[in-house]
């Protein structure tokens, strides 16, 4: 038989004792899976983020930032992971930008968001959230990453007027 990967069988046992009684039982779809469940396509997203753009040293170039304000607690979710056999779970892990773990691999089970509190960030660390998917044959996709900036600091002020809020709240209040 030559199975190729993500064939659905059946397996079905049939036994026969010595004065020909049988007895058959059929299995559960059983799925052919000889291959890792592809990334190409998934993404991971931090929830809540501010987005925005600053300057890569690295690269020279402004880029898009992640950031976020919290610094005890971090949530995200992905979607996209895809397998022609079934993809049985995820699995996720949270880094600090030296790359030692804060949680190790931990089993997401079905779950596609994960918030987990009680991590100790602070202002101006990265941190990343790396995610990767389980099927039923026990391959794992390669990992998806996003990284995330830890800013806790307020924006500057611009000593510019505020002329909104004269718009709409042309009284002046006195104070003594």
């Amino acid at each position: 038989m030559n199975l190729t990967h993500g064939v659905t069988v059946f397996v079905t046992v049939k036994c026969v004792n010595k004065i020909e009684l049988a007895s058959t039982v059929s299995s559960s779809p059983v799925y052919i899976s000889l291959d890792k469940p592809q990334a190409k396509t998934a993404v991971v997203d931090v929830d809540p983020i501010t987005v925005t753009s600053q300057h890569d040293i690295f690269s020279g170039v402004a880029s898009t930032v992640e950031v976020q304000s919290n610094q005890s607690c971090l949530q995200f979710h992905w979607d996209g992971f895809e397998d022609v056999s079934p993809i049985t779970g995820y699995g996720y892990e949270i880094l600090d930008s030296f790359n030692n773990s804060y949680t190790g691999w931990t089993d997401a089970g079905y779950r596609t968001m994960v918030t987990k509190c009680g991590l100790p960030l602070s202002s101006g660390q990265s941190v990343v959230a790396d995610v990767r998917a389980i099927n039923s044959g026990c391959h794992w996709s390669d990992t998806i990453t996003k990284s995330i900036l830890i800013s806790a600091t307020h924006p500057p002020l611009t000593g510019l007027e505020n002329l909104i809020l004269k718009q709409f709240f042309p009284i002046q209040f006195f104070y003594n």
